[in-house]
């Protein structure tokens, strides 16, 4: 019989990470997957989007996914600040993540963190300043 892989919920485990990290750091940023009514001020919004384009061999050979114990998710992180310090706000999250990996994201092992960029951009809905950050993770499943 084939031995079956779990892999994390990337975003919660993201979400419970970062939360950790920033209090750790004294910023009262919330880390959510879902805008909260009423919107908080200070926010990283966590989204999984693997259909985002990548420049690389899965997306010229067509390979995409998990690999035997290995999931590579590609996660999109919004940055919001009402009050204007939203690139602060992306700047310490990536220095949070770039100091990730190799190591665990709580339970998570995450072999490898690719920061692919930064985007400047404004929230639609408020038109507030937000950072855009996108990254390529590594993460290991574990068995059923």
């Amino acid at each position: 019989m084939t031995e079956r892989i779990v892999f994390p919920d990337i975003e919660k485990t993201l979400v419970d990470y970062l939360t950790a990290q920033l209090l750790a750091a004294s910023d009262t940023a919330k880390v959510v997957t879902r805008i909260p009514d009423p919107r908080p001020v200070r926010m990283v919004r966590v989204k999984r989007n693997d259909r985002l384009l990548r420049q690389d061999i899965e997306d010229r050979e067509g390979r995409r996914g998990p690999n035997l114990i290995l999931d590579r998710p590609r996660v999109v992180l919004e940055c919001t600040d009402d009050s204007g310090a939203a690139g602060g706000l992306a700047g310490r999250v990536r220095s949070i993540l770039s100091a990730a990996a190799p190591g665990y994201l709580g339970p998570v092992w995450c072999e490898f963190i690719e920061d692919v960029g930064v985007e400047n951009d404004t929230d639609p809905a408020t038109a507030a300043p937000r950072q855009v950050i996108v990254v390529d993770l590594i993460v290991r499943g574990a068995t059923a």
